[in-house]
């Protein structure tokens, strides 16, 4: 609770996750920001300076403990396949994405403080310093698989494996997703156990003589080329600001390196530009890339 300005006295919204915030290693913090940096490592100063406040009742602040808890704990949920593959709708993506279980693990295990202790008892020359990304390394190592256990993740992610559908997958390629696909459409043959070239025989008589093709990989140049010609006709559209944005994105530039670069106080009005040109985009060829469910960036 705190009170404010007016003299009401209120939740301090996003505040169970404050401990959280201090936990989150350095090597991760630098590359969401400014503004996110830009909490004092005093709690005691963060939860009394209004501008502080501010940012840690923002839903930046509740988006970034939901990636960074994702992204730390994910190579010890015993997956052993990148988190990029999976869309929003996947099980296993949602569970490392549900920063209440691992903030849970970490208190209980006095890892880090009981947000009321923290929050009613801290000294105000208390300083919280980065925890060494190698010492997060090792908790989480045993802390995830336990958390698993306890809430029974691993039985819902196996269960999604045996039971994969379309929506499991993002939309970029990833050989999990081929492998899907294959399976999917081979199982559901009339004839899934016949060989190739009986298939093709099969086919050739069903369909009038006419033959069935093998794809041809000719076919991914063709199609990245119209993709490309479809990119250049997109970005004559846009106006010279909104161009320099996406080229930089597309050169691999962080949102931090293009604010800078374009005079943006901070990176969250290029997140803003970028996922606009998304919408743009969508709209332009047709397609639904998640842009509007905010799933990418």
């Amino acid at each position: 609770m705190i009170k404010r300005k007016s003299g009401d006295v209120t939740p301090m919204k996003n505040g169970e996750y404050l401990p959280a915030y201090y936990f989150i290693p350095q090597e991760v913090l630098m590359k969401c920001g400014k503004e996110l940096n830009s909490i004092p490592r005093y709690p005691h100063l963060a939860i009394r300076d209004w501008e502080s406040i501010s940012i840690i009742e923002s839903d930046l602040f509740l988006n970034l403990i939901i990636d960074a808890y994702a992204f730390m704990v994910w190579p010890y949920m015993g997956l052993g396949t990148k988190r990029e593959i999976y869309s929003g709708y996947e099980p296993s993506w949602i569970l490392a994405h549900s920063p209440a279980y691992w903030v849970e693990a970490l208190t209980e295990s006095k890892i880090i403080p009981p947000v009321g202790t923290f929050l009613n008892n801290i000294s105000p020359t208390e300083y919280f310093g980065y925890v060494p990304i190698e010492e997060i390394s090792e908790t989480l190592q045993w802390l995830v698989p336990l958390a698993m256990e306890k809430h029974h993740m691993n039985a819902t992610i196996e269960a999604a494996k045996e039971f994969r559908c379309f929506e499991d997958f993002d939309f970029r390629h990833s050989r999990q997703k081929t492998d899907f696909y294959r399976r999917w459409y081979h199982t559901r043959t009339a004839h899934p156990q016949v060989s190739l070239e009986s298939w093709q025989e099969y086919y050739k008589e069903s369909h009038d003589g006419q033959e069935w093709d093998v794809p041809d990989d000719s076919i991914d140049v063709e199609l990245s080329s119209v993709a490309e010609v479809q990119v250049k006709q997109f970005m004559a559209t846009l106006p010279d600001k909104d161009k320099q944005i996406l080229t930089l994105r597309m050169e691999g530039r962080t949102l931090e390196e293009i604010a800078d670069e374009l005079g943006y106080k901070n990176h969250s009005g290029i997140l803003k530009r970028i996922r606009k040109i998304g919408q743009l985009y969508e709209k332009f060829a047709g397609v639904n890339y998640g842009f509007d469910e905010k799933k990418i960036i």
